[in-house]
């Protein structure tokens, strides 16, 4: 039905009854069905909700520059963001090895959540120095970060150290993203450099499995011996 069609991405799936009865299968197989289509990235469900068929991927670089809008937009598609906490504390010792600042030094703590046609798909938690970019919080943040801080600070940022692993998200971004604790997830992790290769951010995201397609740029040679660029 999702191949030819009759379900469109966003449909509501019938209930498992329904589903049950009309394919002759008991419920039991309906719910291994779900599970391995949910598994697939085909369908998705949400809390007290049911099950949807699941939009196309995004296809996303997180060694990319591009901002999250602007890499969106370029699919044809829309981004949306939305802070759900903001707030200045001191860094832990954990927010020290990751920002290279002193444990207690001030740092900015933001939470976003992301979404992409109205589907929330992503909850990124940031850590930012403080002392790199006084008054952030009094400014808007639910625009690209970094046009922010080219705009506002004049820091040119600059991606590395990225982490990604798969994992299951834990209650927080299960509420933000309306799914279920436990749901799968790709975490992703990075340390933002600026112009002068110091780390002034530190970023991690929590994906949903079904919303998203890593596709990295790498560097490779060809038969000359000269760089170049390969997706």
């Amino acid at each position: 039905m999702i191949g030819a069609g009759t379900l469109a991405p966003g449909s509501k799936l019938p209930p498992e009854r329904v589903l049950a009865e009309q394919f002759s299968i008991t419920r039991v197989t309906v719910r291994q069905a779900l599970a391995r289509m949910e598994a697939e990235g085909l369908i998705f469900r949400e809390d007290r909700r049911g099950w949807f068929v699941a939009p196309p991927r995004i296809r996303y670089d997180p060694t990319a520059n591009t901002s999250f809008t602007e890499s969106i937009a370029e699919q044809g598609r829309v981004a949306g963001t939305s802070v759900l906490s903001k707030q200045q504390i001191a860094a832990s010792q954990w927010e020290s090895t990751h920002l290279g600042c002193a444990v207690g030094d001030p740092i900015y703590a933001i939470s976003r959540l992301r979404t992409v046609d109205g589907r929330s798909v992503l909850v990124e938690k940031i850590r930012v120095k403080a002392e790199r970019c006084p008054g952030l919080l009094d400014l808007p943040l639910d625009r690209s970060m970094t046009d922010l801080m080219s705009q506002e600070y004049g820091i040119i940022e600059h991606r590395a150290q990225i982490n990604m692993r798969p994992t299951a998200l834990s209650e927080i971004p299960a509420k933000a993203l309306g799914v279920a604790v436990g749901t799968p997830s790709l975490y992703l992790s990075r340390a933002i450099l600026d112009q002068f290769n110091e780390v002034v951010e530190f970023d991690q995201e929590f994906w949903r499995h079904d919303a998203i397609d890593i596709c990295v740029s790498a560097a490779g040679r060809s038969e000359d011996g000269k760089k170049r660029l390969e997706i």
